[in-house]
């Protein structure tokens, strides 16, 4: 059962792009309080602007790519959640990485390498699959170039959410202290003191 939110501010808790895709789920390890959060293109837009992976010019330009073609807007969703799906399980199960791969290849065959500030990156035509291609870019990046020994999921029982651990001794534990951290806290002490 998955649970329906509109999200106006997306998470950025947890130190790449890639894993802030993979925490557009909420309370991923629970069944009853599982929450989507990318449920039509919009989502998926307004996400990939807020990480900072589109500009607001595209954002504008797809958006109304979305109007003209709402049925393979719907489709460029459906494929992102897979793609996230497939970077969850070949990061944290037995996901198969030939999924990554593959978009990743796609990506490459539709972007072209181009001058960006002081150095080259991808660029891909602005096209309803834009983001997908650049979120295949993001993935590629974090599984071949990121620390991927300092990975790390909340200990929240059911939380889920993911992050790269920057703490001095790499002792974090979870996604948000504010949040899971304290509700976990609080839990304890009161499991402590009952025991008492």
């Amino acid at each position: 059962m998955s649970t329906i939110v509109h999200r106006e501010v997306f998470s950025q808790i947890s130190g790449h792009r890639a894993l802030d895709l993979v925490n557009t789920v909420d309370w991923r390890l629970s069944r009853e309080r599982l929450t989507e959060e990318l449920h039509d293109y919009d989502d998926v837009l307004r996400w990939a602007t807020q990480v900072g992976i589109l500009t607001n010019e595209n954002l504008d330009a797809l958006r109304v790519l979305a109007e003209r073609s709402p049925a393979e807007a719907d489709n460029e969703v459906v494929r992102v959640r897979a793609l996230r799906e497939a970077l969850y399980a070949t990061l944290f199960g037995e996901g198969d990485p030939g999924i990554l791969a593959s978009e990743y290849s796609s990506a490459i065959e539709r972007g072209a390498l181009a001058r960006i500030d002081t150095g080259w990156g991808w660029q891909v035509p602005v096209e309803l699959s834009m983001p997908r291609h650049l979120i295949g870019f993001e993935a590629h990046d974090l599984i071949t170039r990121g620390n991927l020994s300092v990975l790390a999921q909340c200990q929240d029982a059911e939380c889920g959410w993911v992050f790269l651990d920057q703490s001095p001794r790499h002792n974090r534990r979870w996604c948000v202290a504010a949040d899971c951290g304290n509700r976990n806290r609080a839990r304890e002490f009161y499991r402590r003191s009952r025991e008492d």
